[in-house]
């Protein structure tokens, strides 16, 4: 072959893509363009060959979890053609590819949205990074956390700076970078589970959306679903209502498809022939069986909407916030449907957080369920709905962290399978999926309370039947 035929290539070595953007990188890459181009045109035409210019990245020595690898140009952890509203140094490309990082904890529940409304101004970002590290702490340590560190809080502080420069400027009372600023304050108070702080954040925006004219007069999307996403993350923990209404993209996407026949339901029966006039909870229940039950739950679909606009685990969550059983008067019938609200809400929370959401913390629903069983005000006759108590003492005790709590609730299932005659695991087990299940979730958590329950079963019990008291 002939030497003038052979292809030339000219390597730059890059440690980051943001070097693409530094004017001495792109003179030298010019330079070098246009001395291949003087070759070329040196050359006869006949003879041309094919001239390339390789981009190749070296990562630098990275700590553990911290800095990304880049397989291509364009394919790494940090995507190099965002506009970013702050320039990235070291840590903060970091924090940028912690949030993508495949086999991350970053919560990836509405991604799509919440993303974008992070690069809307410097103040959002900046929390958007600290609220990163919040979750590269939590993966080291196995846990939640309730505390920033210095680097968390470098970020958190720095945004605080700029918007309190923003608000001098009436301009910025009303815009959308001041309500995604604010929603991204409230997302930093749920992670670390600063329920005071989040309350006071969201009545702030609250004023900011009645200034701008109401929750219609955000028009872009990300924008409307970040705003319900960061109100129902710290709302759900607290077991309060949301205080945003639902976004059109999600008013319908928790009931299940109208038109396709429902398999028949034995619990719904129930629930109908005793209480008839009771429809608020066992509606939702229902939407949320049918749609188990048709597969349509976990689907690819539903996984994409789950990390861009929402599934429809976010509304029905909204929709059991909402209802209040326990508002007007305590009959029986309120007391019950207030028990299996709790009981869908520790079902759903599961769920949640296997669908990828992070932290979802269910800790308020077990202190009010035994609050509520724990109370001889409180005490009514379950009759054939008892199936129902049975499955809300199960899901509850799957998620119960406090031992005292979990050793509780623990008993009273125990003493309610005695009741029910239900001797064994399996048939304790029976009874529980035939409520509602998802075994792709519940599938392993089984083991985490099985010996336990099942030794309060084998021993003879001499002492008061709390549950039989409490009416099961």
């Amino acid at each position: 072959m002939d030497k003038s035929m052979k292809p030339n290539f000219n390597f730059v070595n890059l440690t980051h893509p943001d070097e693409l953007k530094e004017e001495q990188m792109q003179l030298y890459i010019r330079r070098l363009a246009m001395t291949e181009v003087g070759r070329k045109r040196r050359k006869p035409r006949t003879k041309r060959a094919r001239n390339e210019i390789i981009l190749e990245f070296h990562s630098p020595a990275r700590r553990q979890g911290t800095i990304p690898d880049f397989d291509r140009f364009g394919g790494g952890e940090v995507d190099p053609f965002t506009a970013y509203p702050i320039d990235l140094d070291k840590s903060s490309r970091a924090l940028v590819a912690n949030i993508f990082r495949q086999n991350g904890n970053h919560c990836r529940q509405l991604r799509g949205s919440w993303w974008p409304v992070g690069l809307y101004d410097a103040a959002a970002f900046h929390n958007v990074l600290s609220n990163s590290r919040l979750f590269i702490l939590m993966f080291h340590a196995g846990s939640y956390v309730s505390e920033d560190d210095s680097e968390s809080l470098f970020h958190h502080t720095t945004a605080l700076q700029l918007v309190n420069e923003k608000l001098k400027d009436p301009a910025h009372h009303k815009s959308d970078e001041l309500i995604g600023t604010v929603c991204s304050f409230m997302c930093h108070e749920y992670i670390i589970g600063k329920y005071g702080r989040f309350n006071e954040h969201r009545d702030a925006l609250m004023k900011i959306i009645e200034l701008k004219g109401g929750i219609d007069a955000i028009t872009r999307e990300e924008l409307r679903i970040t705003v319900s996403w960061c109100d129902l993350v710290g709302s759900f923990p607290q077991d309060i209502p949301p205080k945003i209404p639902l976004p059109k993209k999600w008013q319908n996407d928790s009931r299940s498809p109208p038109g396709s026949p429902r398999p028949f339901n034995t619990i719904s029966h129930l629930w109908k022939q005793q209480l008839p006039m009771e429809m608020s909870w066992i509606s939702i229940f229902d939407d949320i069986a049918h749609l188990i039950s048709l597969d349509r739950a976990f689907t690819p679909v539903q996984f994409e909407a789950a990390f861009t606009v929402g599934s429809w685990v976010e509304p029905t969550l909204v929709r059991l916030l909402v209802l209040r059983p326990l508002e007007g008067s305590k009959t029986r019938i309120k007391i019950i449907e207030e028990v299996c609200r709790l009981g869908t809400l520790l079902f759903l929370g599961r769920v949640w957080r296997w669908m990828g959401a992070s932290p979802v913390r269910t800790l308020a629903f077990v202190s009010n369920l035994l609050r509520i069983l724990n109370d001889r005000t409180y005490m009514v006759e379950w009759r054939e709905l008892k199936p129902l108590l049975l499955w809300t003492l199960y899901c509850a005790a799957t998620e119960a962290t406090d031992m005292v709590e979990r050793h509780q609730l623990l008993f009273m299932l125990a003493m309610l399978m005695k009741g029910m005659e239900l001797t064994t695991w399996e048939k304790l087990m029976e009874v529980v999926r035939g409520v509602l299940w998802a075994k792709q979730v519940f599938g392993d958590c089984e083991h985490d309370i099985r010996d336990e329950l099942m030794s309060f079963i084998t021993e003879p019990w001499t002492g008061k039947d709390l549950v039989s008291e409490n009416g099961a």
